[in-house]
């Protein structure tokens, strides 16, 4: 702290003494000048004067094989996965800032050995997520190795996996759940098609878009579509205040019941039109119409799919940017970054306090740091062991 005062006073000169009990306070931050710590290690080989035979001493445990500390190897990969910076770009900001000089090639290297040292608490966090009563889903386009692959995630409120395959069907999605038993939030993908209506929500964010498309239509079709869309109107408002608590769950299912029947009855209509559009949209709807109403049945599961787009969204990004990744290796280790930044954005941790952790854990022989929160972590151990 640097204490400021006047020397005196402008207007007439007298010197000015003693201290302000509540002064102005200015704060001034600043990054300090980073210079690399830099340790070598001198190996030497001795001769056994008894047998003759050379020996040459071993790294310290601890000493990493490679040219790079966990807290470098750590920053790297966050720079790449989590910030999505490319590798030529992190090979200029390490020398740049950090003053490391570093080639494209160890960039990559550094990524491979974090994916490794992610791999337990990633697993972890996903046997969590197969475990809670509700999760949001979602997927989207990837490429792994110049070929189509899709990339995959489940959301809780406190923990988000990905996964990346080359699979859009029924196997990927099964494959992300594993033993999940809960209620799935989902858009009308029939990749989601094998689980339980009654175990199933449907997006109302996608089918109120589906809802203005009919609505533009002519005729019949679009006066079925205006109507739907008022209902929809209807029951987010009423959900608002479900969720602000300036209704009564009790009294918003009383008002979703007559609802329920409108909507249903448009579709049926829809489903009756001459229009194939409107006809085939509406029947696939009353076909999972179950699936619409899960949230009014079940506490804790949302109307919308929002939780998992959100997720979602900074790895649409980083497609853009990167093009996907070029092997499977790269590929564990994207949907391991993925996993990592969503949850501990969703738990408001330090993403990068958590990597230099895990990868400090993974170089001493240490159990690994965990994605859960802090109320789980126990409780997961038990259920796996």
């Amino acid at each position: 702290m640097v204490s400021v005062r006047p020397p005196a006073c402008p207007d007439c000169g007298i010197r000015l003494e003693g201290d302000d009990p509540c002064p102005r306070r200015h704060q001034v931050v600043e990054l300090p000048v980073i210079r690399p710590e830099v340790t070598e290690y001198e190996l030497h080989s001795l001769e056994c004067g008894g047998c003759g035979k050379r020996v040459t001493a071993s790294l310290p445990e601890g000493v990493p094989t490679g040219a790079f500390g966990p807290r470098l190897q750590a920053t790297v990969s966050v720079c790449t996965g989590a910030y999505h910076m490319s590798k030529r770009a992190v090979e200029g900001f390490v020398g740049d800032l950090l003053g490391v000089e570093m080639s494209v090639g160890s960039v990559a290297s550094c990524e491979v050995a974090t994916s490794c040292a992610l791999a337990a608490p990633v697993e972890e966090a996903r046997t969590y997520v197969q475990q809670q009563p509700v999760a949001n889903a979602d997927e989207t386009g990837w490429r792994e190795g110049r070929k189509k692959a899709w990339l995959w995630t489940a959301v809780t409120p406190l923990v988000a996996v990905f996964l990346i395959c080359r699979n859009r069907g029924q196997d990927a999605a099964k494959q992300l759940l594993g033993f999940f038993a809960g209620i799935l939030i989902t858009d009308q993908w029939n990749g989601y098609h094998f689980w339980s209506v009654a175990k199933r929500q449907l997006c109302w964010a996608h089918l109120k878009r589906h809802f203005t498309e009919l609505s533009e239509f002519r005729g019949a079709s679009g006066r079925i579509g205006k109507a739907l869309l008022a209902e929809t109107k209807k029951m987010f408002a009423w959900w608002y205040r479900v969720r602000d608590g300036t209704l009564q769950r009790s009294t918003f299912q009383r008002y979703m019941g007559p609802l329920r029947k409108r909507v249903e009855s448009l579709l049926e209509q829809g489903a009756a039109s001459r229009n194939r559009r409107t006809a085939g949209m509406c029947a696939e709807l009353l076909k999972r119409a179950q699936a619409l109403w899960t949230f009014v049945r079940n506490e804790g599961v949302e109307p919308t799919n929002n939780a998992a787009e959100r997720a979602i969204r900074p790895c649409v990004l980083w497609r853009k940017g990167s093009f996907g990744t070029h092997s499977a290796e790269g590929s564990r280790f994207a949907e391991r970054i993925m996993t990592v930044r969503a949850t501990l954005r969703l738990q408001g941790r330090n993403i990068l306090a958590f990597v230099v952790e895990a990868c400090e854990a993974r170089l001493h022989g240490r159990k690994p740091p965990s994605l859960l929160p802090s109320t789980e972590r126990g409780k997961c151990a038990t259920a796996i062991a």
